[in-house]
């Protein structure tokens, strides 16, 4: 290389390496000073985007876990309040056997039977005034069901494009709040809308086949052999009109045999969005149609009515308080077991989301930990790099000087 005044190549090399140094020196201080290998975007842009992600799935499921957490003390509520509501209706029924006992007067009954007013009083008050959260009434929302995020995501379902797998299960779900209705009975119990309150002023009769299928699909047992239908109050009630819409709603076999099958992707081509709204209007669920991160908790509020227990102010009473109790306490009993299973699966649902939010935790930290090790290695090894390149461009200045002892 020739010698020169004007330009200093080694100057200007040893000026480059240093910046190469300088720049891998910062980093490594910026790293070790942060704890974090990405800095920002520069760093890695691609793992940056991919923390970015993780981060959002961390947050959300450390949400989802106060979620279930809330859901558990939701249930704890109902199901304490249910526990005196249950104590209250052991002692109705003891009031009611010691009534129905022949050795008491009417006085004596009568006396009895104060108590057992107040207690059903009392009964009333507890559904009424049980809340939780901002003074809401629980039991009125647990009987409309309480939506539950558990999950970081959502994945709604569209009734559009059901699978056959989804389709058979949401068949099923339909066919059991029908009360088990099968595919030969489904279309005669359609016929049966027609018969049933027509309002034609004609008596229109029901055969013991038709009765039964009636009380059995709609869950009553007001329906009996010979009954006029076009009576007052014996045409279809609000309730089982949903009932007969939703049945009104299937248009395909229960056993899903007539759903197509499901397209390449997996997805699936049978639209049920029709049943899927005689569905909800009936208040029939069905995983088919749920997104997996919910959790719906829904409590038969109307089983907690006491109008049906009466009085026990009379043998004959006392006798049908007594029946009505228990079926009562049998419904109390189902509503904790439910509420019960319910705070279990919350928290099978919380040790999962923490064991995923763990895991996913050291996958972030992989991505985005500095190593510290190797961090500390490199910043001695820049330090005596750069202490290095001042002396290498000390010595470089200099040339130029020694150039110019050629002229002399």
């Amino acid at each position: 290389m020739a010698m020169s005044l004007n330009t200093n190549f080694a100057s200007m090399n040893a000026q480059r390496n240093m910046m190469g140094t300088q720049t891998s020196l910062n980093n490594s201080l910026n790293r070790l000073s942060t704890g974090l290998r990405i800095n920002s975007a520069k760093d890695d842009a691609a793992g940056l985007q991919i923390a970015n992600r993780m981060d959002s799935q961390i947050n959300g499921l450390g949400v989802a876990q106060r979620n279930a957490n809330d859901g558990i003390s939701m249930s704890q509520t109902a199901e304490g309040s249910l526990q005196e509501f249950t104590n209250i209706l052991q002692r109705q029924r003891d009031l009611a056997v010691q009534s129905k006992n022949g050795t008491n007067s009417d006085s004596d009954r009568a006396a009895l039977n104060k108590e057992f007013q107040a207690l059903s009083k009392e009964l009333d008050r507890i559904v009424e005034t049980t809340t939780f959260g901002k003074g809401e009434k629980l039991f009125d929302k647990l009987s409309t069901g309480v939506d539950f995020q558990v999950g970081a995501d959502v994945e709604p379902k569209d009734a559009t494009v059901t699978s056959k797998a989804d389709g058979t299960k949401a068949l099923a779900d339909v066919q059991s709040a029908l009360g088990g209705i099968s595919d030969a009975d489904l279309a005669t119990f359609k016929t049966l809308e027609a018969k049933v309150g027509a309002g034609s002023g004609t008596a229109k009769t029901l055969t013991a086949g038709e009765a039964t299928l009636l009380n059995n699909t709609l869950g009553t047992d007001r329906f009996t052999t010979g009954l006029d239908v076009d009576a007052a109050g014996e045409a279809f009630t609000a309730e089982e009109q949903k009932l007969v819409d939703l049945a009104n709603a299937v248009t395909v076999n229960f056993d899903g045999s007539t759903l197509t099958a499901d397209a390449a992707d997996g997805t699936g081509t049978n639209d049920l969005s029709a049943l899927k709204t005689a569905m909800d209007t009936a208040g029939v669920t069905s995983t088919a149609f749920a997104d997996p991160n919910v959790i719906n908790v829904k409590v038969d509020s109307a089983s907690l009515d006491t109008a049906s227990l009466g009085k026990v102010d009379t043998i004959a009473d006392s006798e049908t308080a007594i029946q009505e109790i228990d079926a009562m306490i049998d419904n109390v009993g189902s509503i904790r077991a439910d509420l019960g299973a319910t705070q279990n699966r919350f928290q099978s649902t919380i040790n999962n989301l923490g064991n995923i939010k763990e895991n996913m935790s050291v996958a972030k930290g992989r991505i985005m930990d500095a190593d510290i090790a190797a961090e500390s290695a490199n910043m001695t090894k820049q330090n005596t790099m750069m202490q290095a390149g001042i002396t290498v461009l000390s010595q470089a200045n200099q040339m130029p000087s020694m150039v110019s002892q050629l002229l002399r």
